[in-house]
C-alpha cells in the first residue's frame, strides 16, 4: 500500500501546482465581462475592473487588465496620472505579434503622457500607434489616433502639423461614415486653419461641419456658430459675426450661461464703434463665474466708456480690471507652484509603486522556486510545501492589494488636482524675468541670443524665487545650507537657478559674468564647496536629483 499512497500524493501535488498557475476564475470572468462592456458602458466596466484581483492573474491576463483599466479611466474622463499600469501592458504587448494590441496600447500610453503634460512622449507614442494601426483595418482607432495627434499639435500651437493630422482623422471618419466623427474632425480642422491665419479655409470647414452635424448634437452646433462668429470678427466682417452668434444664442435653450456668445457680440460691437450695444452685452456677461471672462468684460467696458468720453467711469472700470488681472496672476502663480509640488510628490508616490512592484516580482519568483524545490522533495516535504505555499500566496495577494490601493490612492489624489496641470515653467516665465524658463525644448534653447543682456533681479525677486523653489522642491535651500554650510548667498542663488534649469547665457547675464565663467563657477562649487570629485557628475545633474 505504500507505493499507491505515494503515487496519489504525487498526483495531488502535481494537479494542485498546475491549477495554482491558472488565473483566479472570478477575476478571469470579470475581465471577460469588462471587455464586452468597455465601449458602451465604461462606467460599469470601471466598477467591474476594481473588483479584479490582479495579483491572481498570469502575465497575459494582467496585461489585459492593465490595458482595460487604462481604457476605462480614459473613457470615464478620469485624469490618468501614473504610467505604471499602461507600462505593464506595453511591456507585454510590445513583444507580441498582435499589431492591433500594440497600436491600442501605444495609443493609451500616449493619452496617459498627455494627461501628465509630457507632450513629446505623447506624440511619439501616438505616432507609433499610427504605424502599428496602419497594418489593421480598425478605422475607428486610426481616427482617434490622428484626432488626438492633431489636438496635441494644436495645444503646442503647431498649426501646420495639426492640419495634416486632422485631415487624416477626417479621411478615416469618412471611411467610418460616422457623422459625429466627421463633424468633430471638420471642426478641429477649422480651428487649426484659423490658428494658421487661413480664415477662408477655416470657414469652409465650418460650413462643411454644419452640413453633416447630427441634429441632436446641439452643444456642438452652438460651438460651431460661436467659433464662426469669432473668425468673422477677426476678418472684420462684423455683420456675419453678429449673425453667427445670434444663431448660437437662438439654439442655446439650456441652463448653461451663454457668456461666450455675449462676449463675442460685445467685442464685435466695440470694433464696430457701437458702444452702447457693446456695453449692453458686456453687462450681461459681467457676472460670469469665470474670472477671465469678467476681466475681459471690465476691460471692454473701460474701452467703450473711454470712447464715449466718460473718462472717469472708464478709469474706475480699468481699476477693477487691474484687480481681476492681479487675482488671475496670483492664482496662476499659486497653481504653478502647487503643480510642481504635486509633480514632486507624484514622483515619490511612483517610486513607492515601483518598489511594491519589485517586491511583488521577487515574491513571485521565490514562490515558484520553493514550488520547484517542494516538487523535487515530494516524498519528504509535501506537507510542509502546502503550508508554505498557502502562507506565501497570502503574502503575495497582500502585496498586490497594497499595490492596487496605492495606485487607487494616487489616482484619487490626482483627480482632485486635475486643475493644476498648467505647465509650471511657462507660467513662471510670465511672472519672472528669465527668458529661458519659457523655453521647453532644445531647439528653442539653441535659438537664445548670445548677446549680453543684463537681467536684473531685485532682492524681492530673489526672495520670491527661493520661496517658490522651497515650496516646490521640499525646502531645497534649507537642505542645501544644512548639507553644505560653506556656500555663500550668491552660490545658493546660482544653485537655485541651476535647479530650475535656467540657461547658461541667462546665468551669465544675471551674475554679470561670461558663460565660460558660469561653467568654471559651477565646477568650483561642485569640487571645492561640495566635495564632488566624480567628473561624470555635473553640478546640474547633482542638483536635479538633490
Amino acid at each position: 500500500m505504500k507505493h499507491p499512497i505515494l503515487f496519489f500524493c504525487f498526483l495531488l501535488l502535481l494537479f494542485s501546482t498546475l491549477f495554482s498557475c491558472r488565473p483566479n476564475r472570478s477575476s478571469y470572468d470579470l475581465l471577460m465581462r469588462a471587455e464586452t462592456l468597455i465601449d458602451k458602458y465604461p462606467d460599469s466596466t470601471l466598477i467591474l475592473l476594481r473588483k479584479v484581483n490582479s495579483g491572481a492573474l498570469d502575465k497575459s491576463d494582467n496585461a489585459r487588465y492593465c490595458l482595460l483599466m487604462t481604457k476605462a479611466l480614459f473613457k470615464n474622463s478620469i485624469p490618468i496620472v501614473s504610467d505604471s499600469l499602461i507600462s505593464i501592458a506595453l511591456d507585454y504587448y510590445n513583444n507580441s505579434g498582435d499589431s492591433l494590441k500594440k497600436a491600442e496600447t501605444y495609443f493609451y500610453f500616449g493619452q496617459v503622457n498627455a494627461d501628465m503634460k509630457n507632450s513629446k512622449l505623447a506624440m511619439e507614442s501616438l505616432l507609433k500607434a499610427a504605424d502599428f494601426a496602419s497594418y489593421t483595418r480598425n478605422y475607428k482607432l486610426l481616427y482617434l489616433i490622428y484626432y488626438y495627434l492633431g489636438d496635441l499639435h494644436l495645444n503646442e500651437f503647431l498649426y501646420g502639423p495639426a492640419i495634416k493630422m486632422h485631415q487624416k482623422a477626417l479621411s478615416y471618419s469618412k471611411l467610418l461614415n460616422d457623422s459625429s466623427y466627421i463633424t468633430h474632425a471638420l471642426r478641429n480642422l477649422a480651428i487649426s486653419y484659423a490658428g494658421d491665419n487661413k480664415k477662408d479655409s477655416a470657414l469652409i470647414n465650418y460650413y462643411l461641419a454644419l452640413k453633416v452635424i447630427p441634429k441632436s448634437d446641439t452643444a456642438t452646433l452652438i460651438a460651431l456658430y460661436n467659433e464662426m462668429g469669432g473668425v468673422y470678427e477677426n476678418l472684420g466682417n462684423y455683420t456675419l459675426a453678429i449673425e453667427s452668434v445670434n444663431k448660437a444664442l437662438a439654439l442655446d435653450t439650456s441652463t448653461e450661461d451663454p457668456c461666450y456668445s455675449y462676449v463675442t457680440k460685445a467685442h464685435t460691437y466695440l470694433k464696430m464703434e457701437k458702444y452702447d450695444s457693446a456695453i449692453y452685452y458686456y453687462n450681461k456677461t459681467i457676472y460670469s463665474t469665470n474670472l477671465y471672462t469678467r476681466a475681459s468684460c471690465y476691460n471692454g467696458l473701460a474701452e467703450a466708456y473711454y470712447a464715449k468720453g466718460n473718462s472717469k467711469k472708464a478709469f474706475l472700470l480699468m481699476n477693477t480690471f487691474n484687480k481681476y488681472r492681479d487675482t488671475i496672476e496670483n492664482q496662476t502663480k499659486t497653481a504653478a507652484v502647487v503643480e510642481v509640488q504635486n509633480i514632486y510628490q507624484h514622483g515619490k508616490a511612483k517610486e513607492q509603486i515601483q518598489r511594491l512592484l519589485l517586491e511583488k516580482k521577487e515574491q513571485t519568483i521565490a514562490f515558484y522556486h520553493w514550488g520547484l524545490l517542494s516538487f523535487i522533495l515530494l516524498l519528504l516535504l509535501s506537507g510542509s510545501f502546502f503550508i508554505y505555499r498557502s502562507r506565501n500566496k497570502k503574502e503575495l495577494l497582500e502585496k498586490s492589494r497594497m499595490l492596487l490601493e496605492q495606485e487607487n490612492k494616487l489616482i484619487r489624489m490626482r483627480e482632485k488636482e486635475s486643475q493644476l496641470r498648467e505647465d509650471f515653467f511657462k507660467k513662471l516665465n510670465k511672472l519672472n524675468k528669465i527668458p529661458s524658463l519659457g523655453l521647453n525644448n532644445a531647439k528653442n534653447k539653441e535659438s537664445l541670443s548670445d548677446d549680453v543682456v543684463r537681467i536684473s533681479l531685485t532682492d524681492r525677486d530673489w526672495d520670491e524665487l527661493i520661496r517658490n523653489i522651497d515650496v516646490a522642491y521640499d525646502h531645497f535651500t534649507d537642505r542645501l545650507k544644512r548639507e553644505y554650510p560653506n556656500l555663500t548667498l550668491q552660490e545658493i542663488h546660482l544653485c537655485c537657478l541651476v535647479k530650475i534649469k535656467v540657461a547658461r547665457n541667462d546665468l551669465a547675464n544675471i551674475f554679470c559674468i561670461t558663460p565660460q565663467s558660469v561653467k568654471t563657477t559651477k565646477y568650483r562649487i561642485k569640487k571645492e564647496k561640495m566635495g564632488i570629485l566624480d567628473r561624470d557628475i555635473s553640478l546640474d545633474l547633482f542638483l536635479e536629483k538633490f
